[in-house]
């Protein structure tokens, strides 16, 4: 076991380092200048990013049957509102909360509607009627007739409209993204070809806003030309990366072809639409361009108080001394729960697998620490997947992840059964710990 006087030591001085970068009266004038010197470019980067997500989650409402609402991250806003004097006392700086879907609905009249509702706003009246008789149905119990609807599991709905994209922003390196991808549908018993399609759809919309100027998507000075289609001149390119990292060139006229269309050869066909030659949307109006562009306008408007948002709940007294802070302290907790979790598994590979490489050791300390961190998320969208699995499909996913990255699988079975008991109070911990501030100066906490 690792000499704790060392590790206390430590955590000490990294209590202080986070406390001087992040909460002190220094450190707030600080992040004021380092988010003006990124500010720009932020900006720059969310024209491209926030429409790429927008319109790629936005074509898995037709395809798979989910209100907008419930996609993730086309769900995710927030109001803010400076505190009241009592609030400003005890620490606050800015008060943070989470649009409910019934406050969607106001602030965003055309996102937070169901597929029906949807249809009727953006789809041409012409084309309505043979969408909505041949789009995929949920099961709905008293409502739904047998064998003209599906099910969806909780564990693959969650798949589907948070993870798949998560899996898209996260990981850069394909190898690992379709590792990702892989063992989750192999746990949670996914159809591998349906698994690899939502991927694939995504990642052919999000490469498509780059490579190929799409009227309502493209981005002046930042998206290309396109290409002429070799087999229909009168059509565009657009180029994307598959799950199998392979580079697919297809040919589309407009933005819903690359959204919901039939792309011979790439898509399965009960899970796309035939689209016409010329565009199904409604045009002048666009309700789901002023929804995105609503989208940006509020972004570019709240990105500036992040500095009031990374140094709240502090009050003077704590900014002035670091052993006085309470969100130090609690910081400090969360440390001092991943040390300790590091230290039992290093000592459970010590006695168990003698002898092991300093980088195979550490893989096994970070296999442990993901499955908490996972289980265990709190604000960051798309891992709600992890925490609704049960037990069995959790254990077989990570061991699976781990072992196709060349560690042992016996190993992992024993740091299951070592963690797996303990890891519903660690996580009741963490999350217990991370909402302390807010709720004991607010009285709230943001789900």
């Amino acid at each position: 076991m690792e000499d704790l006087a060392e590790i206390f030591s430590d955590l000490v001085n990294q209590k202080k380092k986070y406390h001087e970068k992040t909460l002190s009266i220094e450190a707030e004038d600080t992040l004021v200048w380092r988010f003006l010197s990124v500010y720009d470019f932020t900006l720059d980067i969310s024209s491209l990013l926030i429409p790429e997500f927008y319109y790629a989650t936005m074509s898995l409402s037709l395809l798979f049957d989910f209100d907008l609402w419930e996609l993730e991250p086309l769900n995710l806003e927030f109001e803010w509102r400076f505190p009241t004097i009592e609030e400003w006392l005890k620490g606050v700086s800015i008060v943070i909360e989470k649009l409910t879907p019934e406050e969607l609905a106001i602030v965003f009249p055309e996102l937070a509607v169901s597929v029906e509702e949807f249809i009727e706003a953006n789809i041409k009246e012409e084309y309505q009627k043979s969408i909505e008789e041949t789009r995929v149905e949920k099961c709905y119990w008293g409502v739904s007739k047998y064998g003209q609807c599906y099910v969806d599991p909780r564990t693959v709905r969650e798949f589907i409209r948070t993870t798949v994209a998560l899996m898209i922003k996260k990981h850069p390196s394909m190898v690992h993204r379709r590792l990702l991808l892989e063992t989750l549908a192999k746990a949670l018993n996914i159809d591998l070809g349906v698994a690899r399609y939502v991927h694939d759809r995504l990642a052919m919309v999000m490469d498509a806003h780059r490579d190929c100027f799409i009227l309502d998507y493209g981005v002046l000075d930042a998206s290309r030309l396109c290409e002429s289609y070799e087999l229909d001149p009168r059509m565009g390119v657009a180029h994307y990366v598959n799950i199998d990292n392979q580079v697919v060139s297809v040919g589309f006229k407009n933005l819903a072809d690359v959204q919901y269309g039939c792309i011979l050869d790439v898509t399965p066909l009960d899970l796309c639409f035939l689209t016409p030659e010329e565009d199904i949307y409604k045009h002048s109006p666009e309700p789901y361009v002023a929804s995105l562009e609503e989208k940006l306008r509020r972004f570019r408007g709240r990105l500036g108080l992040s500095p009031l948002a990374i140094s709240n709940y502090v009050t003077g007294e704590e900014a002035a001394d670091y052993t006085r802070c309470e969100r130090t302290e609690l910081w400090g907790e969360l440390m001092g729960m991943r040390y300790t979790i590091e230290a039992v598994v290093k000592n459970f590979l010590d006695r168990n697998v003698p002898g092991l490489d300093i980088i195979t050791r550490r893989k096994y300390v970070t296999a442990v620490l993901q499955l908490v961190g996972h289980v265990g998320k709190r604000h960051k969208w798309g891992y709600r997947v992890f925490k609704i699995m049960s037990d069995e499909e959790l254990k077989s996913w990570w061991v699976d992840y781990w072992g196709q990255q060349g560690l042992d699988g016996s190993v992992l079975e024993k740091l299951w059964n070592l963690i797996a008991p303990l890891l519903p109070a660690i996580v009741a911990k963490k999350l217990e710990l991370g909402r302390k501030p807010r709720r004991q100066r607010l009285g709230t906490v943001i789900s």
